[in-house]
């Protein structure tokens, strides 16, 4: 049996202004950088067989921390980054709203509605694609034991969408995990099941 421990990486500066990231940068903030040493110390007693990343620093700034003294490397994994925000990338949300209240109000209640051609973003069709093409990555290449894969808030929203085997149309209904917390998902007999979702316990 595989066993996946989904995580979302530490608070980034642009988390604490509500900024939009997307394939943008923020480095964590010393809080973030604090959850990624709690969450390590947490899951130190892990064997990990494979450590996988976004390619995108405040993942890998998460991974490298996660990582401790185990003596593996760091496989980044496209298909697991950020969805693109095209041009909204980088500015405030009431920034976002003001120029594009239609896409904002879908954005975040309407998936199926979601279009964000203006600002040649990717659509929840497009980011729910690709990481199925992810999700049968970690599958062809591990079969079973311990894997830790750091990624980001709405990427995992969509990965659990289908593990969950919910449509688009439930996707805007789909909590976001919480920064440096893990979902604990089972790969067996062909089937995804969660575990654990958005623990963080190791926060307290």
């Amino acid at each position: 049996m595989l066993r996946i421990y989904f995580v979302r990486h530490g608070e980034t500066v642009w988390n604490t202004l509500k900024i939009f990231q997307g394939r943008s940068n923020s480095p964590l903030t010393e809080l973030g950088i604090e959850q990624a040493k709690k969450l390590s110390y947490y899951l130190k007693d892990i064997k990990f067989e494979k450590i996988y990343s976004s390619p995108q620093e405040r993942a890998l700034q998460t991974a490298k921390l996660l990582l401790g003294d185990r003596n593996l490397k760091i496989n980044t994994i496209d298909e697991f980054q950020e969805i693109n925000m095209g041009k909204v990338e980088g500015i405030p949300r009431e920034e976002f709203e003001k120029n594009y209240p239609i896409e904002y109000h879908n954005f975040w209640n309407n998936a199926i509605e979601y279009n964000p051609n203006a600002y040649h973003g990717e659509s929840y069709n497009e980011i729910l694609d690709r990481v199925k093409l992810g999700l049968e990555k970690l599958i062809k290449e591990n079969s079973e034991g311990n894997i830790l894969v750091v990624s980001h808030g709405v990427t995992l929203k969509a990965i659990f969408t289908l593990i969950n085997e919910r449509g688009i149309d439930e996707f805007s209904r789909q909590p976001v995990p919480e920064n440096t917390s893990t979902t604990i998902v089972e790969y067996n007999s062909n089937s995804f099941k969660i575990i654990k979702f958005s623990d963080t316990e190791h926060l307290k």
